[in-house]
């Protein structure tokens, strides 16, 4: 009711106003000296007559001053006053007011912390490429560390298995079979060589069970590796990581019936109850035997081989649930790599039809020899790989290629061996962990006749169990390019005539292959996700350029990818922005470093630019964006798009080094283990240096003076025997004997150091408490008569000098034991007293 009846006022007020303001138009109507007055009252006018047609707006109105009237109140006078003025557009004033506030915080935090204020004049771009150099060398530094660590752990020993390993190197021909070398020497052998790489089947024929543990098994491509094979390494390691893939090929007979009388239905009588857990040879890999057992699992969810998503992303769809991070390429739009689909008009032969070899494709096999040919001319950089859907195609295949080669010395020479990545022609059965540049597929299967129609949905392993695997393998080979040949459509494919997951997912690559469309919605690249970002992309449009922005899959976007301005299908570089993907990086090796690396091995070129230098210094920064993208595209037209594995030299070929009489092996170059030449070795006996002979008779000497002359003497020989200390004793006294008096003066000086707790005593020997601990082992070689005899040596550094040996050298045999001691401590023959003494010391 008041809105309303204030509604009514306000309508007669602005009548009322109107019929003054037209009287006095009136009156003024013939005075030519008020024109500006006039105009001024005709916009009155104006004005009051659009208040009365908005009228029926008047609750607005009273919502509106009541709003501005709170907006005073907290302090936002100044802005309302700019909105009634008309200087700030209404649906701008949110926007004036946020950057405002934002404004107002900036600098209560540069007056809060000045150091804020330094920010403008950092170059952001010095403290990447810092913290990028110091990462890397930190990288270096611990591989280094780690050879380090390695060298120094190094069995330095002669004897016991070092020696045997010794003796072995030594020999020129006849060397003992590695596993007689892991029996005899297993141990020392794994301190050498604390990494083995071998698979399941060379573990259990080469490492003798009991002699070599491992801390750590990790088996790679376990999908293939069957858990018999498997268990044996299993049962030599302490902890297990098993890496595979159970959408990839199964061990290789694992088709094959199993070998057992019992029908496969057959029940067990002596199941009752709860059934029991499946038996590790009833499961088919050693990958599928740990997830049966409950062993936790991660997906490892980068890919990085493809350089072109089209080449992953059916088995992405398919077999991954479009999980796979794909990092982008610079190719992807280059038609020249990815996937693509060739037909031939092919004839598949069977045993009655077709007229060729019997599950072969000639004109196909032909047709692939050829595509070889000109990928030799054109690209010979990149390496090649021949995959076929049998083992008959793929020796067809091999014949084409030997026929073609013979007239043709480019394919000749491109097809020799000795390149970093060999050409290869493998059926699909066995193309499991290789990889190349290019792969080349040929379907084989197809119509009897030309251009005819397929007669059976039957393409040979495809349509086995598990032959969807398969396929997933073939798919995921090639790094750049896949050319699939086939004889048929992809539509000739009939899904009703099979029930196999094989034929529907090979239809869907074919489609694929052939039309570059997928039938389901998959993640791609949206609009910038910050008005930075945007404001970046107008700037690049305005120097001349495209671009697409957060190009790539979830999980990894470039933020803004520029095009060539005359070959669009390719990107010449990689705009990153510190925006929303920077900011939710965990760690600055991530943000700062992993990313620009990966990118950059992708064959990018990358540019970074931070906000705050396109916020202070535009202008600068354009400059910067603009010969960033001319020195991109100058090297994107002087530089091949991808470097082959193949670019450059041939591999380098492994020299061997004959026999002079041409027969036997040759013996292992010293430089394979360098530091297996450093024999064990201990430091020297070392004497006490007395210095100036002191004067008097030691047993008329100070007590204090003994004692501390005691405990000089013990901490540089001990652990020693009592009868070499008071031999020291009456040395530094100019004494060239020994007598009661002295040796009663020094057993009472060491009992009063022990009673200090300055030394310790194991019955005739004396020691610190630090040679107690770690007793040094040292040579006497150097020595003579009577330090040299046998009673002086102290149990404590005998049974050290054969933990030394055991440690360097590995077992050693007990009846060779005294005689490695005594080599040790510098002795040159073992006498009766010695080799007992050090018995005794051993056995005690």
């Amino acid at each position: 009711p008041e809105a309303i009846a204030g509604r009514a006022a306000l309508a007669a007020a602005i009548d009322a106003a109107r019929s003054r303001v037209g009287a006095v138009l009136a009156r003024l109507a013939f005075d030519e000296t008020v024109d500006r007055t006039g105009f001024a009252l005709g916009a009155m006018d104006a004005r009051c007559a659009g208040m009365l047609e908005g009228i029926d707006r008047y609750a607005e109105f009273v919502a509106l001053r009541r709003g501005m009237a709170q907006l005073s109140r907290w302090g936002l006078g100044t802005l309302v006053q700019a909105i009634e003025d008309r200087k700030i557009a209404p649906p701008a004033a949110a926007d004036e007011f946020l950057y405002a506030s934002a404004e107002a915080r900036w600098a209560h935090a540069r007056a809060t912390l000045p150091a804020l204020a330094e920010l403008r004049s950092t170059d952001r771009h010095a403290a990447v490429r810092s913290f990028q150099e110091l990462e890397r060398a930190r990288m270096a530094e611990v591989r280094a560390a780690i050879v380090a660590r390695h060298r120094q752990q190094l069995p330095r020993g002669a004897a016991g298995e070092m020696g045997y390993i010794l003796g072995e190197i030594a020999k020129r021909r006849g060397q003992k079979p590695l596993r007689k070398l892991a029996a005899a020497a297993g141990s020392v052998l794994r301190r050498i060589k604390p990494v083995f790489l071998m698979s399941p089947i060379s573990i259990a024929q080469f490492l003798p069970p009991g002699r070599l543990s491992f801390d750590l098994l990790i088996v790679d491509e376990a999908s293939q590796v069957r858990p018999e094979d498997a268990l044996g390494a299993v049962a030599r390691a302490a902890q297990i990581v098993v890496v595979g893939d159970q959408k990839q090929l199964p061990p290789t007979s694992f088709f094959d019936r199993l070998t057992s009388d019992a029908p496969e239905d057959a029940e067990d009588p002596d199941d009752e109850g709860a059934a029991p857990p499946a038996k590790a040879t009833e499961l088919e890999s050693i990958l599928t035997l740990c997830a049966a057992r409950g062993l936790g699992g991660r997906m490892l969810e980068w890919h990085y081989r493809s350089r072109d998503p089209s080449l992953i992303r059916v088995s992405n769809a398919e077999f991954y649930a479009d999980r796979l991070i794909l990092p982008p390429s610079p190719l992807q739009l280059d038609s020249r790599y990815g996937l693509s689909f060739v037909r031939v008009p092919g004839v598949y032969s069977s045993k009655s039809r077709g007229g060729g070899r019997a599950g072969t494709n000639r004109i196909e096999a032909e047709a692939v020899a050829r595509h070889v040919a000109e990928h030799a001319r054109t690209h010979p950089e990149l390496s090649l790989g021949v995959v076929a859907f049998s083992k008959a195609q793929a020796d067809m295949l091999t014949e084409m290629l030997e026929v073609a080669r013979r007239d043709d010395p480019i394919l000749d020479a491109f097809l020799r061996e000795g390149r970093a990545e060999d050409v290869f022609v493998k059926n699909i059965e066995n193309v499991q962990g290789d990889e190349r540049d290019a792969i080349l597929i040929s379907v084989g299967y197809g119509p009897h006749e030309a251009n005819g129609r397929l007669a059976s949905m039957n393409f040979g392993p495809v349509n086995a169990e598990g032959g969807e695997r398969r396929l997933n393998v073939v798919f995921t080979r090639a790094r750049a390019r896949c050319v699939v040949f086939a004889s048929f459509d992809p539509g000739d494919i009939v899904l009703d005539r099979t029930a196999r997951e094989g034929p529907r997912i090979l239809k869907r690559f074919l489609e694929f292959a052939r039309s570059g469309r997928m039938d389901q919605a998959l993640p791609s690249g949206g609009g910038a996700e910050s008005p930075f970002e945007a404001d970046v992309a107008r700037e690049i449009a305005a120097l001349g350029y495209r671009s697409d922005a957060q190009v790539g899959s979830a999980g990894f976007r470039v933020d803004l990818a520029v095009r060539h301005p005359e070959r669009p299908g390719r990107y010449v570089l990689a705009v990153e922005c510190d925006g929303a993907t920077w900011h939710g990086a965990l760690w600055a090796r991530e943000r700062d470093r992993l990313r620009q690396d990966v990118l950059e091995g992708l064959g990018w070129q990358f540019h970074r630019i931070w906000s705050t230098d396109w916020f202070h210094a535009r202008a600068r920064e354009i400059e910067r964006l603009r010969a960033a993208l001319a020195a991109a595209t100058s090297r994107a037209d002087h530089a091949p798009p991808l470097r082959g594995a193949n670019a450059g030299a041939m591999a380098e070929p492994v020299a061997e080094e004959a026999e002079a009489d041409g027969a036997g092996a040759a013996a292992p170059q010293a430089a394979d283990i360098p530091d297996l030449a450093n024999r064990l070795q201990v430091p020297a006996y070392a004497r006490t240096e007395i210095g100036a002979l002191l004067a008097g008779e030691p047993h008329d000497a100070p007590r204090e003076t003994l004692v501390e002359l005691a405990v000089r003497i013990v901490e540089t020989e001990g652990p020693v025997h009592i009868d070499e200390i008071a031999r020291r004793i009456a040395a530094s006294f100019g004494k060239a004997r020994t007598g009661g008096r002295i040796q009663q003066a020094t057993a009472d000086a060491l009992a009063a150091a022990k009673r200090q707790g300055r030394l310790d005593a194991m019955r005739e020997f004396w020691m610190t408490q630090a040679q107690k601990a770690a007793p040094p082992v040292r040579s006497r070689l150097a020595e003579t008569l009577p330090t040299t005899k046998a009673t002086y040596l102290s149990p404590l550094e005998i049974r050290a000098a054969a933990a030394m040996i055991v440690r360097e050298s590995g077992a050693v045999d007990a009846a060779d034991v005294p005689r490695v001691v005594a080599r040790l401590l510098g002795y040159q023959r073992l006498g009766r007293d010695l080799e007992a003494r050090i018995r005794e010391a051993l056995d005690g």
